[in-house]
């Protein structure tokens, strides 16, 4: 006597390879999904310890803003020291030094305590006397300093005592720590009575939010920082969230369809022996609890391998791929807790995905059997009409609403992400008819163009359009993904190396870090001597202009090029005009103010004994162009009587060349007059910001990897059973003539047809999903990645020709004979 759990798994030997693949799918998703997920949870802790490792234990920094001209006091300190919940205060003061008789340039100054929480905010280790400093790496490499030298600051020397290193992945900034008992005494409105500029305050852990809430009510005209709520901390993990969640949830999606194929295709082989027990008297419960207990030992088995391998993938292969790829560090944590309920969360949503399944089969009657084949017409219903309807109603409010509350904001951000799944929703339900409508329409042209073959299977295919949805799903999920993700990532992408490409306009960029006046524009035409360069131009900083206008004053900042040069490059119009009195303007600013080529305008700088701006000069406007140059508005010519006037300083000199090694090198000759000036070349940082990149997405790149295999050997194995079922009507339609040729192309035409509408409806919805959560962030545009849907797309087309045109060559070659016996 069998038991019902002895007859379910007995019947797994009729379709062992359907079992098997069913298993090997949920596996792959569920890695996939927990592999992702932990990883992310590894992310967020791993930034929570960068922020700390960045910030120290600081929780808040409290001070006022710079045009307050406000200082914190003593008793200020003390009534922060004594609010509930603060653990530590320490004071920090802030001035602008002059440093080795450097006249040209200050530098970032900071007056420390040498308490523990100032020295995790600023990483020194050393405790300051009143004649110690500690410098960065920058500073001791522009002046030549080691521990123990003498540097001279403002107007006493200093023993360093400390060099502080270069954070990874940040540059080394220019930054003096000194004792605050000395700085806080160079700082304007500095009293008896002053503290620092602002405190860094610590607090027991998650008060941070309330206790800057009652600083804030102590004295609203405090400024409050609270390190946790930057959004700059989280913006980064947010993207990655959301990135991660979509994908996630798009990973289950395509696991549950390619799960409902296989269950077909599982169901399909052991049919006959369910209609069997059927007519020998199992009743309709019976019937479900073997499919139940079926589906339910192959989805416990498939979440169990899947959870174990990615224990395997997170604790070893994790670290041997971000060692090889030289990734930044990540945690490879593995907290069971959170694995535990992912697991079971996997395992409950493929639980409820598949219960239709079980419905399906437990309807089964003894009799019922050659039923694959039947003609599932699309129908439109009503109450499809009254749910498109109200979706679409309330996505058109949802993107409104979305727009009104500002699509940064993160109310405006989830209306966005709400509207366009509706949206893409709504358009997926309307595909599969339009698709139905157009290939009704196209019979007769497919007829003429392509034959009798394809006009039949393409008539074959329209009734088969709903039978095969799991199919199509499977393929448009896998490209929308596909589509976010790739589009995500070269948008990141571009952007990374758009922003290099605006900061170095030539080859090789040379920047002149102590502002030395030594630096004029007469070294260009030393520069442009040597063979290795083709040109070479300065750039000034941005200095204080007053445009007097009717009777006000605009304060502006301008730069000064070489204007002949520029327009003999392209990079302006051709200006005529007088140059040493000339002014160049931006179109915006032109329009502004109402002016015109030909204006002239009496300019002034600021008057500090009369705190008030005074004339000293005239400047006619020579041209109008489309653009700023180097963020300023107002550019004039180095022969300019202003640079004399200005006393203007060589700020970046741009250098363009075809062999960036070689200008490098014979621009070696500057350095022995200019020590401190910074060479960099275009070539080498784009590279490692390609390299950043790739670090960075490798990761997800592998995933995607994965993701697009396990999907097309499910698509193709999910085709490949449904025309192998479909063999009997294949032996009719030999039988009445169609040739083995024919035969071939009719099978292709199938197949081609449901992955091309796969493949088109994906992408098209994947560009749409795209596109509109792009208008959470309007200031960065997005970039799409065609190559990577392309060559996607064009491996998917390629491996369906081959695997069913081998498939097509094989059935067609079979002798009718044998056929109409097996079947």
């Amino acid at each position: 006597m069998f038991t019902m759990r002895a007859v379910a798994l007995k019947l797994f030997r009729a379709a062992w390879a359907n079992v098997l693949t069913s298993i090997s799918i949920i596996t792959i998703s569920i890695c996939l999904v927990m592999t992702m997920s932990v990883y992310a949870l590894n992310a967020h802790n791993q930034m929570k310890a960068d922020i700390q490792a960045l910030y120290g234990e600081m929780d808040i920094m409290v001070g006022y803003n710079p045009d307050q001209h406000q200082l914190l006091t003593t008793q200020q300190i003390e009534l922060l020291s004594s609010l509930a919940g603060v653990t530590q205060v320490s004071n920090v003061s802030l001035a602008h030094t002059k440093v080795e008789q450097e006249k040209s340039t200050t530098f970032y100054t900071v007056g420390v305590e040498n308490d523990d929480l100032v020295k995790s905010r600023y990483h020194f280790e050393m405790n300051l006397g009143p004649n110690d400093a500690i410098i960065s790496e920058n500073v001791a490499r522009i002046f030549k300093k080691n521990v123990g030298d003498t540097i001279h600051i403002q107007t006493k020397n200093f023993i360093v005592r400390e060099i502080l290193p270069t954070m990874k992945g940040t540059d080394s900034p220019n930054i003096i720590l000194l004792p605050n008992t000395i700085v806080k005494t160079w700082m304007n409105n500095s009293q008896p009575q002053t503290a620092g500029m602002f405190a860094l305050i610590k607090t027991e852990g998650g008060l941070a939010k309330a206790v800057g809430t009652e600083i804030k009510q102590l004295d609203e005209t405090f400024r409050v920082d609270v390190m946790s709520d930057y959004d700059l901390f989280k913006i980064n993990l947010q993207s990655l969230m959301i990135f991660m969640i979509v994908l996630a949830v798009f990973i289950l999606l395509i696991a549950s369809v390619l799960l409902l194929s296989t269950f077909q295709l599982l169901f399909y082989k052991i049919k006959e022996q369910l209609m069997i027990l059927r007519a020998l008297g199992a009743s309709v419960q019976q019937v479900r609890r073997i499919v139940k207990l079926q589906l339910s030992l192959i989805i416990c088995f498939g979440v169990m391998l899947g959870t174990t391998m990615s224990l395997l993938v997170i604790k070893i292969w994790l670290p041997q791929l971000i060692s090889l790829l030289h990734l930044p560090n990540a945690r490879t944590e593995l907290p069971l807790p959170f694995v535990i309920v992912i697991a079971l969360s996997s395992f409950l949503i493929l639980q409820v995905m598949t219960q239709w399944q079980v419905a399906k089969s437990a309807r089964l009657l003894p009799l019922q059997i050659a039923t694959d084949n039947e003609n599932l017409r699309l129908r439109w219903t009503k109450w499809k009409t009254i749910m498109v309807g109200i979706g679409g109603i309330i996505a058109v409010l949802f993107l409104l609403q979305a727009q009104l509350t500002g699509t940064g904001s993160n109310q405006g951000a989830l209306l966005i992400l709400i509207g366009t799944i509706l949206i893409c929703g709504i358009l997926l339900l309307f595909i599969p008819y339009l698709f139905t409508a157009l290939l009704q329409v196209a019979l007769k042209p497919i007829r003429a163009v392509l034959g009798k073959e394809a006009y039949l299977a393409c008539q074959q295919v329209m009734p088969q359009v709903r039978k095969n949805r799991p199919i199509v799903l499977s393929i448009i999920g896998l490209m929308v993904i596909l589509t976010f993700g790739s589009s995500l990532m070269k948008t990141l992408q571009h952007n990374d190396l758009a922003f290099t490409e605006s900061q170095y306009e030539t080859a090789v960029k040379i920047n002149n870090e102590l502002n030395d006046p030594t630096l004029t524009p007469a070294v260009i035409k030393e520069m442009e001597a040597l063979p290795s360069v083709q040109y070479a131009y300065a750039q000034s900083n941005n200095a204080y202009i007053a445009l007097q206008l009717g009777d006000e004053w605009l304060p502006e900042n301008y730069t000064t090029i070489d204007i002949e040069k520029f327009g003999q490059l392209g990079k302006l119009p051709k200006i005529e005009g007088p140059l040493q009195d000339g002014l160049l303007v931006t179109k915006s600013l032109a329009n502004r103010h109402h002016l015109s080529v030909g204006d002239r305008i009496t300019i002034g700088s600021y008057d500090v004994a009369a705190q008030q701006d005074r004339p000293t000069g005239e400047l006619q406007i020579i041209g109008i162009i489309d653009a700023p140059l180097h963020y300023a508005e107002l550019i004039v010519d180095w022969s300019s009587f202003l640079t004399s006037q200005d006393h203007t300083i060589i700020e970046d000199i741009m250098v363009e060349t075809t062999n960036p090694e070689q200008a490098l090198s014979d621009l070696s000759f500057l350095e022995e007059r200019w020590p401190a000036l910074k060479f960099t070349d275009k070539v080498t940082m784009m590279e490692q910001s390609r390299e950043m990149f790739f670090q960075r997405w490798s990761l997800f790149v592998g995933v995607f990897v994965l993701l697009i295999v396990a999907t097309v050997l499910g698509v193709l194995q999910t085709l490949l059973h449904t025309i192998y079922t479909k063999r009997s009507d294949y032996v009719i339609q030999r039988l009445i003539g169609l040739s083995p040729n024919g035969l071939i192309k009719l099978i292709l035409t199938q197949v081609l047809s449901f992955v091309l509408y796969g493949l088109t409806v994906g992408t098209f919805i994947g560009l749409i999903l795209t596109r509109m959560l792009g208008f959470i962030d309007e200031s960065s545009p997005m970039s799409y990645d065609y190559l990577t849907l392309g060559i996607t797309s064009s491996a998917f087309l390629i491996a369906t020709l081959i695997v069913f045109t081998l498939q097509g060559y094989w059935i067609s070659r079979q002798k009718l004979a044998n056929e109409i016996v097996e079947i």
